[in-house]
């Protein structure tokens, strides 16, 4: 009966979690495009951002309920889904995603931010370390917006219109209904983990990395579909950047996060891995085609047997 209702818990938590993301998304997106921001910058900051509310949610919940497996776990996991699997997933299912100077730049930004961030897992996701990644993240921020440009007068039609109200009411039941599945997802994973002697890592890892990552996954190839590859690809390097700099920065500040189980190890040079392929394969065809996609998919798909199998 505790299974089914666990089970249960778990599908509400991740139906409202997605579903609130989604609502503050479209909140939020209309805000921006109303301010004139570029489809990259947009991908970088704004939607990488709302799609990793999931990850933040469910890493903050799991520290609180003193589950740090699944906080760190999460990030790591999430990282490697959203290339190996989402962005896999987009190259294989569309012609190809473009790729311009622009996002193979931020691609460097994202391994320079990868490496740290490995460099602070093994020696332990300290308060002090974390709240250099939530700084760092700031500047990050702030160097992208100086390419944002407004549009005149945009803010003020916006305000008399009456739309700007619209919209930021549903980010805040969005962000509630974030919070709440969180909550329930944390809590019924944990119990369903240890009912099948599965460790709270390699739940993390992948069960609700992926149930987290679906945002990533609807958002990229929502954009790929609509020719949007700049939000496509920007989405992708920008979450993984607000993962490792949001999500395990403020996560980290309620508690160390150290790597002392067997699944991390593995999975941390995954995920470091498969950031370095992603900015070759970026580098060397200015495109990520079919074949990309089906390289990167293989490699996730290796990742999730060697957590069970291995």
């Amino acid at each position: 009966m505790q299974m089914l209702i666990d089970i249960s818990l778990f599908a509400v938590g991740l139906i409202l979690l997605l579903k609130g993301a989604s609502v503050f998304t479209d909140g939020a997106s209309r805000i921006a495009k109303c301010l004139g921001v570029s489809d990259i910058v947009i991908g970088l900051t704004l939607v990488a951002f709302t799609t990793s509310l999931p990850e933040l949610s469910v890493s903050v919940m799991s520290v609180i309920r003193d589950a740090p497996g699944i906080a760190i776990g999460n990030v790591v996991g999430s990282n490697i889904a959203n290339v190996g699997l989402v962005l896999a997933l987009a190259a294989l299912l569309t012609k190809g995603i473009p790729v311009n100077k622009s996002e193979l730049k931020q691609g460097y930004i994202m391994i320079i931010v990868t490496i740290v961030s490995v460099i602070f897992i093994i020696a332990g996701v300290t308060p002090v370390l974390g709240t250099i990644l939530v700084a760092g993240l700031f500047f990050y921020v702030y160097y992208l917006s100086k390419n944002k440009e407004l549009k005149d007068g945009m803010i003020e039609k916006i305000i008399e219109k009456g739309k700007l109200k619209k919209d930021i009411l549903l980010c805040v039941f969005g962000g509630a209904g974030v919070l709440v599945g969180a909550e329930f997802l944390v809590n019924s994973s944990t119990s369903i983990a240890s009912s099948f002697n599965i460790s709270e890592t390699i739940i993390g890892l992948t069960l609700i990395a992926i149930g987290t990552s679906l945002p990533e996954l609807a958002t990229s190839l929502t954009a790929a579909f609509k020719k949007l590859e700049g939000i496509a690809l920007g989405n992708i390097i920008g979450s993984n950047i607000f993962n490792l700099m949001m999500v395990m920065g403020i996560s980290a500040l309620g508690g160390s996060l150290t790597v002392v189980s067997e699944p991390l190890t593995k999975s941390v040079p995954v995920m470091f891995l498969l950031s370095i392929i992603l900015v070759f394969l970026m580098k060397s065809e200015n495109k990520l085609g079919r074949v990309d996609g089906a390289a990167l998919l293989a490699i996730y798909g290796f990742f999730i047997y060697i957590q069970f199998f291995l």
